[in-house]
């Protein structure tokens, strides 16, 4: 029998299981569930940031300090929806003229890991795939002829020959346990293939039942390759009749921008008793009706409230902040049947502009709401906000919440006649164009008073929206009389002289957005948004000039 030196146990048996733990950690942690940042809720492991690269790409530098930002803040994930902007090898057609290198796509994910947070890549693969079927080497896939937005789902074998390929690429750059697979917004389940697979089933099992079938497929795909897959609830909370067929693994995310807890058909409260599934939330910082001119404060920071909290009581394991750029629905420009030449998105949102950005605030009543023991109540949360990061008194911070939350700044205003209403023209009521003018006009007046004693650059981004609504207006004031029935040769040359005013107003804006986003956007594409902004007052300078 061996006799072993107590001495020598004492140093082998240490080194042994350091040398095991360190073998460990190398195999686990780059697969493990757990974020490297502990969460600052015991209620939400996972509280995530998610980035929409779709319009307004952020070069590396922005890009990094948004992860900086948020990580200092208190989340320990960021989603990335690359789309375009990924640098696909196989099928590198799909990436745009704003890819990033493979050499900076991965020093961001090792930059982002470094700062705690844990990098989800999204790889949509249904609904909202313009980016992939506008191209003709997958127009194979195509749902419908007309609309590029979706991949057919009765294409189960051909889809799962490209997104096998697709995940392989994204995962491979990637070291997160989790990939999100989409899944939202699939709405052509009903195409002649459609309805032939669905069947002796009928509409509403025939939709779950080939929507499920579809999004199954793509779950095994990820599954195989050893991750979790993140899913959008939205399709599965309208159609939940197949539910059961759906892999085990799958966790749901409940996107809620401020609406009715079963908006989209069943509440996920009531879909987790009876299945057992794994849900998590998400809220918004940008998303519908906001646009360049319109940011709903008032209803982004009650959503941080309701929702949140919502979420809690649920029992979600993640809540996730959301940002829109865009809608996600475009337009097209056509060569011919079948080819497209571009995509235009048919809204966009006021940008970010990291690491000064004008959406700071909506951010940190998002962690105040999130945070383990913090009462958050939106309008209390603005103004000390106010208060502590640009140095106001409580007066003035109250004034600028009163600002921010007005309805003057989101509401809508008719020109010409109602849409499909069959009335020729706007009733008194409707004709509100020059009232709110003048209201928003008096509010750029109170902000004008407003100084902010530090954190500038994060205070001019609510001058310069306000500043875009108001110009909005504007022009919206000249149309009133341009779309009228009563327009004549004399509100012509009146409306001509006003255009051209505006026009010149518009360098100037264009100047100050460009300054102010120094940085965060690309040139071209700061280029592109003043274009986008001031189409439209071109276009009827044009018309009403009879310009060549």
């Amino acid at each position: 029998m061996n006799i072993i030196n107590r001495s020598c146990l004492k140093f082998v048996v240490p080194r042994q299981f350091k040398l095991l733990m360190l073998l460990a950690m190398l195999f686990v942690l780059p697969f493990s569930n757990v974020n490297a940042k502990n969460s600052i809720s015991d209620e939400f492991p996972v509280v995530a940031y998610a980035v929409d690269l779709r319009v307004q790409v952020m070069p590396i530098d922005s890009l990094k300090s948004l992860a900086k930002e948020v990580a200092a803040s208190g989340f320990n994930t960021l989603i990335m929806e690359w789309e375009a902007t990924y640098p696909y090898e196989k099928h590198s057609i799909i990436s745009n003229k704003y890819a990033y290198t493979r050499a900076e796509l991965k020093g961001f994910i090792k930059y982002a890991e470094g700062l705690g947070l844990d990098v989800i890549p999204l790889q949509q693969n249904l609904g909202h795939s313009e980016y992939i079927l506008m191209h003709e080497r997958y127009a194979y896939l195509r749902a419908d002829k007309n609309d590029y937005a979706q991949v057919d789902p009765t294409r189960l074998n051909e889809a799962r020959e490209l997104f096998t390929e697709l995940y392989a690429d994204m995962l491979s750059t990637h070291n997160s346990q989790y990939v999100h697979i989409g899944g939202d917004e699939a709405r052509i389940l009903d195409c002649d293939r459609c309805k032939k697979a669905w069947g002796k089933d009928g509409e509403e099992l025939g939709k779950s039942k080939l929507y499920v079938q579809y999004m199954k497929m793509i779950a095994e795909i990820v599954t195989a390759q050893g991750k979790t897959p993140l899913l959008w609830a939205d399709m599965i909370l309208a159609h939940p009749e197949a539910i059961a067929d759906m892999p085990k693994n799958v966790i749901y995310i409940d996107w809620n921008y401020g609406w009715a807890f079963d908006r989209r058909g069943e509440n996920p409260v009531n879909i987790i008793k009876e299945h057992g599934l794994k849900f998590w939330g998400a809220t918004a910082l940008r998303s519908g009706p906001d646009d360049y001119h319109v940011t709903t404060w008032n209803k982004h920071m009650k959503n941080q409230d309701r929702y949140v909290n919502y979420a809690k009581d649920a029992g979600f394991g993640g809540i996730v902040l959301t940002s829109w750029s865009t809608s996600g629905v475009y337009g097209y420009n056509w060569f011919n049947p079948g080819e497209v030449v571009e995509l235009f998105p048919l809204r966009q949102v006021y940008p970010h502009a990291y690491p000064n950005d004008g959406f700071r605030m909506n951010m940190q009543a998002f962690i105040s709401s999130v945070k383990q023991g913090e009462t958050y109540i939106p309008d209390q949360f603005a103004v000390q906000y106010a208060q502590e990061r640009f140095g106001l008194t409580k007066h003035q911070a109250k004034k600028l919440w009163d600002i921010l939350s007005s309805d003057n700044l989101n509401n809508i205003v008719s020109v010409g006649s109602v849409s499909m209403s069959g009335k020729k023209g706007l009733s008194d009521k409707k004709r509100n164009v020059n009232k709110v003018l003048r209201d928003v006009r008096a509010i750029q007046g109170e902000l004008a008073k407003i100084v902010p004693n530090k954190n500038q650059k994060e205070f001019a981004h609510y001058q310069m929206q306000i500043d875009f609504r108001e110009f909005y207006l504007s022009f919206r004031q000249i149309q009133d009389v341009v779309q009228s029935e009563s327009f004549n040769e004399q509100n012509k040359i009146l409306a001509i002289n006003q255009l051209e005013k505006l026009l010149a107003r518009a360098d100037k804006l264009n100047r100050r957005f460009e300054s102010l986003f120094a940085g965060a956007l690309h040139k071209s594409d700061m280029t592109t948004l003043n274009d986008y902004r001031n189409k439209k007052i071109k276009y009827l300078y044009q018309r009403l000039t009879k310009s060549k």
